[in-house]
């Protein structure tokens, strides 16, 4: 198997299906630290931020000749393109080319998904005030500006008036230089709740594992918090799961585990965008936990060419049958900033009702910096209840206990 960039725990999954199996790795530097097994990598073929699509494919090229690859996978988001083209290249499953580009270009999706029926919120590409004040014209306020590509809520600002937009770009524009990319967008903002779908296919049949009620911090758009299965009723849920299959189908998706983030507004569910991954922020983890639906197993399995998808329905329908079981996370997060001297109370929080982790992702001396990212939360606990409002106070307060002793 060739694994192109990371994937964390997904390489020793598949090991464990397959303990035969051999692999060899194409990534970036900043991949490397993060490799989990890299003494069972039989080849490890490390390429500069930046490295040409060129480079990529002579990396792939020079492991098929030493070792033929039999399966190639890309379990990130990152280097679409290069996989896109040593698949074509080495005759590969993998997503095709437009796909990659309507899932990591917004402004892609966006007309993709207006053009078959699926979601008209109006889009457009940026660079100056103008160009934002001609879109509100005939959009409205409010509007979303952000990256035209990003993770972590990076760069993400609501424009309520012509007077926010040189914040919002500025704040765009400083955000894309670190993602390494060019270009900002601004959309039409929906109002109402926000979702996660977490979802599996196969061969082009798609299925909904669990939808996601979503916190979030209502500025910066960060994520503070999720439960699981989300308290919807039947027809917002069929709702959601037509409208998140539908546009799956349309982007091309056919094989894979995705998450998919969307608004309910008004009875009507916009896409926000989605990722060809599992979802972040121990969502999957949960999910097998409260359900038996493990998407990271189903994709480790799928990846080997071995059947997963009826493995996964069969405990969706289980886990629709069954008396529920609630989990949820919750983050801190901090207004002000400063050296962290120390953390207190971590293990009362783990000792609490219905408390399954507690982490703590600062040690002293690190940075505490106010929430702008996802990567500024500190830290998290997930716990679970027999009712989505039980899971959540129950995370909610571990989180609560845990004291942050901070100097400027």
């Amino acid at each position: 198997m060739l694994i192109l960039g990371g994937g964390g725990e997904l390489h020793p999954r598949a090991r464990a299906i397959r303990p035969d199996l051999r692999t060899s790795v194409v990534c970036q530097q900043q991949t490397v630290p993060y490799l989990q097994q890299p003494d069972r990598i039989q080849r490890l073929v490390v390429l500069p931020a930046g490295a040409s699509t060129a480079e990529w494919l002579a990396a792939a090229r020079y492991i098929d000749q030493i070792d033929p690859v039999d399966r190639m996978v890309n379990y990130t988001e990152y280097d679409t393109d290069k996989t896109a083209a040593i698949s074509e290249d080495l005759g590969l499953p993998a997503p095709s080319r437009d796909t990659y580009r309507y899932v990591s270009d917004k402004c892609a999706m966006r007309a993709r998904l207006a053009a078959a029926g699926i979601d008209d919120t109006p889009a457009a590409l940026v660079s100056t005030e103008s160009e934002v004040r001609r879109f509100a014209e005939s959009a409205g306020y409010p509007l979303i500006c952000k990256p035209v590509s990003g993770v972590g809520s990076r760069g993400v600002s609501l424009i309520r008036s012509c007077d926010d937009i040189p914040t919002a770009l500025r704040g765009g524009a400083e955000a894309a230089h670190t993602l390494d990319v060019t270009a900002l967008m601004v959309e039409r903002f929906h109002e109402g709740q926000e979702f996660s779908v977490e979802a599996f296919s196969d061969r082009g049949r798609h299925l909904v594992a669990c939808v996601t009620e979503k916190h979030i911090e209502p500025t910066r758009f960060v994520e503070l918090g999720h439960v699981l299965p989300a308290p919807l009723p039947t027809g917002s849920q069929d709702l959601v799961e037509k409208t998140v299959t539908d546009m799956l189908s349309a982007l091309g998706v056919e094989n894979g585990v995705t998450h998919t983030e969307v608004i309910l507004t008004d009875g009507v569910v916009r896409i926000v965008e989605t990722h060809l991954r599992p979802a972040g922020d121990k969502i999957p983890k949960m999910l097998a936990h409260v359900s038996r639906i493990d998407l990271v197993d189903a994709l480790a399995r799928q990846s080997l060419g071995l059947e997963a998808f009826e493995d996964v329905l069969a405990a969706r329908r289980r886990f629709g049958s069954g008396p529920a079981t609630y989990a949820a996370i919750w983050y801190a997060s901090s207004d002000a900033g400063g050296r962290v001297d120390a953390v207190d109370g971590v293990e009362e929080a783990r000792g609490m009702d219905g408390v399954v982790e507690v982490s703590v992702d600062v040690r002293a001396g690190d940075r505490l910096s106010p929430l702008t990212m996802s990567r500024d939360r500190p830290a998290h606990a997930w716990a679970v209840g027999d009712a989505p409002e039980e899971a959540l106070q129950r995370a909610r307060a571990a989180v609560g206990v845990l004291r942050f002793h901070v100097s400027a």
